[in-house]
Parts: C-alpha cells; structure tokens; sequence
C-alpha cells in the first residue's frame, strides 16, 4: 500500500476532528482550515490509490508479457523440433528466389517489351490449360 493512503487518511481525519472542532466552537476559520485539511487528505488518499492501482496493472502486465514470452519460446523449441532443417530449408529457398529473382531482372531490363510479350504468352498458354477450348 502506498504511504499516500495512510497518510492522506490520517490528514482527513485530523480535518475531520479540526472542522468538527471549529463547528462546535463557532470559529469559522478553525472550520474552513479543518475542511481544507480534509479534502487535502482525501486528494492524498486518492493519489496512494491511483498509485497502487498503476503499480498493480504494471505487475499484470509484466506477468502477461513474461508468460506470453514462456509461450514464444515453447512454441519456437516446439518448432525447431518438429522441423529441424526449416531454417536451413529457408536459407536456401531465399537464396534460390533471390538469384533467379536477379537473373529475371537483368532480362527484363535489357528487352522489356520482349518480356511483356513472353509474359502474356505464358499466361495465354495457363488459360488454355486451365479452361480449354470451348
């Protein structure tokens, strides 16, 4: 709990006392101090309970991240196991697109329109394939 609570309380009490006081007394300045005193310890009091309403959802938060990277790393262990070779088979296929990715590209750019040309040969050729001749 933080100390603002307990302090902030004890604050509004004593208000409490100092205005109850300046009320039976008469003295309207001991009442208005006794008021003011109060509501400072009642603001203080709600300061301690904003504090150890953020401090609890920090340490909410901080758990769920900490089981969720439990989670990450389960999954990933869980992963490597089941395929061993992903990263490697990765790499390579990488590698692979990204060479015939160059090679493409140099064509392109030395015979665009030969290119265009071979590209919608290709996909007149797929249509062919996929519906036929009708």
């Amino acid at each position: 709990m933080d100390e603002k609570r307990v302090t902030g309380e004890a604050k509004k009490l004593t208000g409490q006392v100092e205005g109850a006081v300046g009320g039976l007394t008469g003295d309207k300045e001991t009442k208005a101090e006794g008021q003011v005193t109060e509501l400072r310890g009642t603001v203080e009091n709600l300061v301690g309970q904003a504090k150890d309403a953020a401090r609890d959802i920090a340490d909410q938060a901080s758990q769920a991240a900490g089981q969720a990277g439990g989670i990450a790393r389960d999954a990933l262990r869980a992963g490597r196991e089941r395929l061993p070779d992903a990263d490697e088979v990765y790499r390579r296929g990488n590698d692979a697109y990204r060479s015939g990715n160059a090679a493409v590209r140099g064509h392109v750019e030395e015979a665009p329109l030969i290119a265009l040309l071979a590209a919608v040969g290709v996909g007149y050729l797929l249509g062919l394939l996929i519906h036929g001749r009708d």
